[in-house]
């Protein structure tokens, strides 16, 4: 045994089983905390969004409109909110904005697919996307700026809608069946939140790799006391994980285990090849190997006392 396989054998698996685990939950703890104060306002916008989606259709003209002023004054990055008759004319606007003027008609943008123009306005272009997607970039704004840079990637050499200002548009809640509620906004980048992210991450890769090196090395340490060619098995969780772990412990209790040094071995044995004390229980007439399950003795027939 070397150095390293002595150093080893001392570890107390469980131990650092508890340790890891206390480590783990306080970072969980600590990065949601972090992500929760630096996203406060993101995380209490996208709430009152999906509330106000739910309730749209219940809830009375005024009330809503109470929702409604209270959701877009609660972000910078909403543009405008709303709400619109059968004939796409704005019948209540929450900011008041040059969108809410008139009608509110979209048609693609050129030759475009996935971009919208309003007819009467030449300097905005919107790209819808569906309400979890919205929230998600209302929060995170993980899409937006990769929707904005691909539009203007796309439209480079089109003088007529390259200068527009992209907005993402959502479809808010319907009511009573006729009153349409929409809501644009322009996501910008919450402050820190980058390097926010990253940090978690890192620690998140970093608690990983730690949980899978002790994995490897907690199979190495076991192979090693049950005299099973622990730098095989090892190798063998290091690179399978969890799955290895259950090979191992398959081929292990296929095995019988010396109770008095702990190597694994057949159990046909009837001593220990390690230390040489008995293994299991043998026929007293004849010392063949019993199993727990035996009546009668498998080497001469005789019932088993």
């Amino acid at each position: 045994m070397n150095k390293f396989e002595e150093k080893l054998s001392a570890w107390n698996f469980k131990k650092i089983a508890k340790v890891y685990l206390i480590a783990l939950l306080a970072a969980v703890i600590g990065c949601a905390a972090a992500a929760g104060i630096v996203y406060k306002d993101r995380i209490s916008f996208a709430l009152q969004y999906d509330r106000v989606s739910e309730a749209a259709e219940k809830q009375d003209a005024a009330s809503l409109q109470t929702e409604l002023s209270k959701l877009a004054s609660s972000s910078n990055d909403v543009v405008d909110i709303l709400m619109l008759d059968s004939g796409n004319r704005v019948t209540w606007s929450a900011k008041n904005s040059e969108f809410s003027k008139g009608e509110f008609m979209l048609t693609r943008a050129g030759e475009e697919k996935d971009y919208l123009v309003r007819a009467q306005d030449d300097s905005a272009v919107f790209k819808y996307v569906k309400g979890d997607d919205f929230m998600l970039n209302a929060v995170f704004n993980t899409d937006f700026g990769e929707i904005r840079n691909e539009y203007r990637d796309e439209n480079f050499f089109d003088g007529a809608l390259s200068g527009k200002t992209v907005y993402m548009l959502s479809f808010l809640g319907e009511r009573s069946g006729s009153n349409l509620i929409y809501i644009m906004s322009s996501p910008t980048t919450v402050a820190g939140g980058a390097l926010t992210l990253k940090l978690i991450a890192v620690a998140g890769i970093l608690l990983f790799m730690v949980y899978w090196v002790l994995l490897a090395l907690w199979a190495y340490q076991n192979a090693l006391k049950a005299k099973l060619y622990p730098l095989f098995w090892g190798f063998i969780v290091l690179l399978t994980n969890i799955a290895g772990v259950i090979v191992y412990q398959i081929y292990k209790h296929a095995n019988a285990t010396c109770p008095v040094c702990g190597a694994s071995q057949s159990k046909l044995h009837l001593f220990c090849t390690s230390c040489g004390a008995k293994l299991g229980v043998t026929c007293k007439a004849c010392g063949a190997h019993l199993e727990k399950k035996d009546v009668f003795c498998p080497g001469c027939g005789r019932k088993v006392e």
